[in-house]
């Protein structure tokens, strides 16, 4: 094993999207009325729309936008990163294994982590927007070992989706079933790692 891949979203950014809305203020009304902005992101994903477009799509009030609009098109920035993984990440770098990102995600997120110094260490980004296609469609994954001449059998993903890790498997990539329980999967992710070498 000398390749590790991660997913982003529930993986190094902790929960998702719209969870960027617990944490500023605001009504009960407003919070219900700006979910929409985060429902159905599969053309965002494919690289189809913009964020732009999606909030054009909501048909916001201006009250809603004058407040609000650039919180959600900048959502993204909100986000936490998870430090954690990522100090396992520079372990890694620094053990010589290679790292690698494959996301579903949108344009304008993308560029913002892959600019990111958090994110300086890894080797190379695979995400949907650039190839229109999703990682349920499979094809993220023979694109990640084509682009990158990956060998699979070497290769672990880490996602907290049990249906991408299935299809990672198809590939002949082993996978780790991740989640937001921490300390007790940091353990399990490090321990695996480690049965893998």
């Amino acid at each position: 094993m000398d390749t590790i891949i991660f997913d982003l979203g529930g993986v190094l950014l902790k929960d998702k999207p719209v969870s960027i809305l617990d944490n500023i203020s605001i009504s009960k009304n407003d919070y219900q009325e700006l979910t929409k902005f985060f429902d159905n992101w599969q053309a965002l994903d494919l690289g189809i729309t913009t964020l732009k477009d999606k909030l054009t799509e909501c048909n916001y009030s201006k009250r809603i936008l004058d407040k609000y609009k650039d919180i959600l098109l900048n959502y993204y920035t909100k986000r936490e990163i998870d430090n954690n993984l990522i100090k396992l990440i520079n372990e890694l770098k620094k053990n010589n294994y290679k790292v690698y990102i494959l996301s579903d995600n949108n344009k304008e997120a993308y560029l913002y982590y892959k600019n990111h110094v958090l994110f300086k260490n890894i080797d190379g980004w695979i995400v949907s927007c650039d190839y229109n296609t999703v990682k349920k469609d499979g094809k993220l994954f023979a694109i990640l070992l084509n682009k990158y001449n990956l060998n699979a059998s070497k290769c672990l993903f880490i996602d907290d989706n049990n249906n991408n890790i299935a299809i990672a498997n198809n590939y002949g990539i082993k996978g780790f079933l991740y989640n937001k329980n921490i300390h007790k999967e940091l353990y399990k992710l490090l321990s695996k790692l480690k049965d893998c070498s």
